[in-house]
């Protein structure tokens, strides 16, 4: 009696353990199959789709590659240069705004306490602008150090002429419209940068109509005037 208690506790614990494995095994495989759908979809779902931009954003700027005092000496004096963003910097005296790519030419380079001048000529007069300290000297994110009608050579003399009134209209690349109103301010973007929403008031300042512009893969999709 006692060989056969011990035979069926054993049988009962070794089918118990059959149905807990046959259950443990089953949860395994309904999260295996839950979690693998769930990647595919949200790998689908994150899968880059074509983006059409403009040919603008495949242009190749150069650079100066001057990162101090001696290399922006060495490199850029009586070198024209060509500003940037139209409207945010302001040179001395009497703190008034370079204009969308505005050209000058470096005179000399020189320090005022830690700071980094360059010197240039205006209207008959000496002009400075900062570009830096003694360690750091930003050209390349302030100038054009080429012609920017030789870096965007694609672009037609119509195109020139409307940048150079400040007219912009919808399907203008991004490029194109901050030519044509300087800088911009960008109110908000999607993840991705696909959709930017940007505003353009500095304009003002040369008697252009402040406006909003909505970018779409850097083309103009919607220009709206801004209130008061």
């Amino acid at each position: 009696m006692r060989l056969k208690f011990a035979g069926e506790e054993w049988l009962f614990w070794f089918r118990l353990a059959i149905k807990v494995a046959l259950v443990v095994g089953a949860v395994y495989l309904a999260y295996h199959f839950y979690e693998r759908n769930r990647i595919a979809n949200m790998t689908i779902g994150e899968q880059p789709t074509k983006r059409n931009l403009p040919s603008d954003a495949f242009v190749f700027v150069p650079k100066s590659y001057a990162t101090d005092l001696p290399s922006a000496r060495e490199r850029l004096t009586g070198k024209p240069l060509w500003i940037r963003e139209g409207y945010r910097w302001a040179y001395q005296p009497g703190e008034r705004l370079f204009e969308p790519l505005e050209r000058i030419v470096p005179l000399a380079f020189e320090t005022r306490g830690r700071e980094v001048v360059l010197l240039f000529e205006k209207e008959g007069e000496r002009r400075s602008f900062v570009i830096g300290t003694v360690q750091r000297v930003f050209v390349d994110d302030i100038f054009f150090v080429k012609d920017p009608r030789d870096i965007y050579d694609h672009w037609t003399d119509e195109m020139w002429d409307a940048a150079s009134k400040g007219v912009v209209e919808v399907g203008m690349s991004e490029v194109r419209i901050g030519f044509a109103l300087g800088v911009g301010e960008v109110v908000r973007q999607s993840p991705g940068g696909m959709t930017r929403i940007v505003d353009y008031k500095q304009c003002a300042v040369a008697g252009l109509e402040p406006v909003r512009v909505t970018y779409r893969d850097h083309v103009a999709a919607s220009i709206e005037p801004l209130g008061g």
